[in-house]
């Protein structure tokens, strides 16, 4: 027992002593050349270390080196710089001039995409070998080691991005790449990227499937963690997960498709399918769902909004005479600085003249500006020079609408062209969503045909043209009561109308019907009409969009309501009063000639009481004539 004991313990010492020997012997050094010339041979790219490179043996066998760089051909500075790095090797494969790294690290690593980093054309100064001359590099250390890589591991790194018109800086980067026995690739990458004063922090997951290299690379992305932040964004930003299923078809053109792609972002939720064709004209096939997308939690854009579905603001109070009429003011809160819609550039969509795509969504809950709309159905085709939204309808505030739009990039400012078709909408939310004054209210049916350079409300305001059919059933406007106006200044000037005995401010009428013109912020309104039990209003005018002013002349025939002379009151109840309204919509001032009325009724009066006092003496003297006789 003795005697095998001893035996096996001289037999580990000298195994140990053996590789130890192979350890000290083999000079880490050696692989300087090999590595620099293979990477030479795959990339281009020149390899350089700086000091001596030593062997580590605890807790793994490992070369470590000092600071190493990787540059480019004819670059002034490295794309690749390292503080240092450590590659993890095995012991065994040495015996056989087999260099198999477990792990490479690298650590402080600055990766820079530049124009300083990248390659530039050198002229050769050598001769040039003569024809059917060949020359061969010396091969000699490659034919004596093999390489193989299991795992690559980068922590604390950067990354500079450079391109003509912005800088992208990826900080604190981790990344640990692992490769298994039967091909098998298992991705961590974590970091910052910085652009703008806007960051991206992410924590990513993801295993590839390499066996099938040749033909595709399969995989699934487990999941991203990401966050948001920075200028132009909500306050608390924009965070939550990606997921999906991966394929690349290394096929002619090649594919990718994305299969259960889900993306969580806030409160809002993305599933879907992608598939694209990598051809030289990239083809994209979108087609997602979604239970909650909330565009104001991710853009910004919401609207305080009350539990009537109207804009929350401060009011000031003021005071309304016989020629004002003042409204509350409303204090109107911006996320986002409004960029005048005259600014061509802002509407640049040439970018998507790089690619062709089909999309297909339905969100069950869309909220925008405050507005909650429903089972939303989006479909999208783009084929250069033109994006067509054939369809994007929806239902909201008791209503359906559909909005088809044409966006046309071939020049710039993108022309839109759009044909609203609204049907039995409330119009106050409407309104409050676009910070529009609340002075009009009730259910709106309206079909347009509208065109113009850009796309958002700043050029809708100043460049857009086109017409408009407009229907409003159970119209309501606030501030101002026409009837009561009418007659509370008719009583005043003549004691043949009473004072009404309504007081409110507001004008009902069953329903409302108008035409308009949209011409660059000027929306002029013809054949309006206006009728309820009480009053026919009749008119036309024009509303300044960007200024917020109208001027509108109407014809307004009460047909119920009056008190006082009987013989006056038919005759108002069979005319059209002329009244004229203008301003601003938050101030708005009224005009009402009723002294003309009052004279034309003298006038009348006038008139009947000479006519009846010629008859009565053309009677008197006809019957003195009678008499005569």
């Amino acid at each position: 027992m003795k005697r095998l004991l001893t035996t096996l313990v001289i037999l580990l010492v000298v195994i140990v002593v053996g590789l130890t020997a192979l350890v000290m012997l083999v000079n880490p050094n050696d692989f300087r050349h090999y590595l620099v010339e293979k990477v030479a041979q795959k990339s281009g790219y020149q390899l350089a270390f700086q000091g001596d490179m030593r062997w580590h043996v605890w807790p793994t066998l490992s070369i470590i080196t000092g600071p190493v760089s990787l540059t480019a051909e004819g670059a002034t500075q490295p794309a690749i710089s390292a503080e240092n790095m450590r590659l993890d090797v095995e012991l065994w494969p040495l015996i056989s001039h087999h260099l198999a790294v477990e792990q490479i690290v690298l650590d402080g690593a600055v990766v820079r995409h530049t124009p300083e980093s990248q390659p530039h054309n050198i002229v050769s100064k050598e001769p040039i070998a003569p024809s059917g001359i060949k020359t061969t590099p010396n091969q000699a250390s490659s034919n004596q080691w093999l390489l193989d890589i299991e795992k690559v591991e980068i922590s604390n790194s950067l990354i500079i991005w450079q391109t003509e018109k912005d800088e992208f800086n990826l900080r604190n980067i981790n990344l640990l790449l692992k490769k298994s026995a039967n091909k098998q690739l298992s991705i961590a990458f974590s970091g910052n990227l910085n652009k703008n004063q806007q960051e991206l922090s992410f924590d990513a997951k993801a295993g590839i499937d390499l066996s099938q290299l040749s033909q595709q690379i399969s995989g699934q992305i487990s999941q991203i963690d990401y966050q948001l932040t920075g200028v132009d964004l909500p306050e608390a930003g924009i965070s939550g997960k990606i997921s999906a299923n991966v394929e690349y078809l290394n096929t002619s053109p090649a594919r990718l498709n994305l299969d259960t792609l889900m993306i969580t972002a806030n409160d809002s939720d993305l599933n879907g399918h992608l598939a694209a064709t990598l051809d030289d004209i990239p083809d994209f096939k979108l087609k997602l769902s979604s239970s909650t997308l909330n565009l104001d939690s991710l853009f910004g854009t919401g609207i305080a909004m009350n539990n009537d579905g109207a804009q929350t603001t401060k009011k000031n109070e003021a005071s309304v005479s016989e020629n004002s009429l003042n409204s509350s003011s409303a204090t109107r809160v911006g996320v986002k600085p409004v960029i005048s819609g005259t600014r061509k550039e802002k509407y640049n969509l040439s970018a998507l003249a790089n690619f062709t795509a089909q999309t297909h969504a339905t969100i069950k809950t869309l909220t925008y500006r405050g507005m909650v709309v429903n089972n939303v159905i989006f479909n999208a085709v783009n084929q250069a020079p033109t994006l067509t939204v054939s369809q994007l309808s929806g239902e909201a505030f008791g209503g359906t609408f559909m909005l088809p739009v044409e966006l046309n990039y071939a020049q710039t400012p993108a022309i839109v062209k759009a044909q609203p078709d609204f049907e039995n909408v409330n119009l106050t939310p409407l309104l409050a969503a676009f910070e529009l004054p609340k002075k009009l209210s009730g259910v709106l049916t309206v079909k347009g045909d509208f065109s113009g350079p850009g796309y958002d409300a700043n050029a809708i305001k100043n460049l857009w043209q086109g017409n408009a059919a407009l229907l409003l059933r159970n119209a309501q406007l606030s501030g101002l009561n026409i009837p009561v106006l009418i007659q509370q200044s008719l009583s005043r000037v003549t004691n043949k109308i009473n004072a009404p005995a309504d007081s409110g401010n507001v004008t009902q009428v069953q329903q409302l019907t108008a035409n308009g013109q949209l011409n660059k912020g000027r929306f002029n309104l013809s054949a309006l009409k206006a009728t309820s039990e009480l009053v026919v209003i009749t008119g036309n005018g024009w509303l300044n969009l960007p200024s917020e002013t109208l001027d509108v002349n109407l014809g307004v025939q009460i047909t119920k309501g009056w008190g006082g002379d009987l013989r006056f009151i038919q005759q108002l109840q069979s005319i059209s009063i002329p009244l004229r309204i203008y301003g601003s919509w938050v101030n708005l001032q009224y005009q009402l000639n009723v002294e003309r009325l009052v004279r034309d009724e003298l006038k009348t009066q006038a008139k009947q009481a000479i006519g009846n006092w010629l008859k009565k003496e053309e009677q008197q003297q006809l019957n003195n004539l009678l008499n005569a006789f």
